[in-house]
């Protein structure tokens, strides 16, 4: 499991790179609507690297608008996602 800190790095890292934010950091305060400027569209990319490009399974029966309001409450939600499970066949595929 990682911990909040890696993750928040990790968020940093793709936010930036897939999102073209020319901020250095995101600090947990800071709003993805408001602040940042990232749209509904932009949110269901997000949910779409948080799996494909940190590994973690995101049900679609937990998301909640609400979880995307800050960084810290993405961060909380992440906090409590599992790594996703390939079946077998493309285990060596990833």
């Amino acid at each position: 499991m990682l911990r909040r800190e890696e993750l928040h790095h990790k968020l940093v890292i793709l936010m930036r790179d897939k999102f073209n934010l020319p901020q250095e950091t995101l600090e947990e305060s800071m709003r993805l609507n408001e602040d940042l400027r990232i749209d509904s569209v932009m949110i269901i990319q997000l949910i779409v690297y948080i799996e494909l490009e940190l590994g973690l399974e995101v049900p679609d029966e937990t998301l909640d608008p609400r979880i995307f309001a800050t960084i810290g409450s993405v961060l909380d939600f992440m906090m409590e996602l599992t790594p996703v499970t390939l079946p077998e066949e493309l285990e060596g595929v990833r």
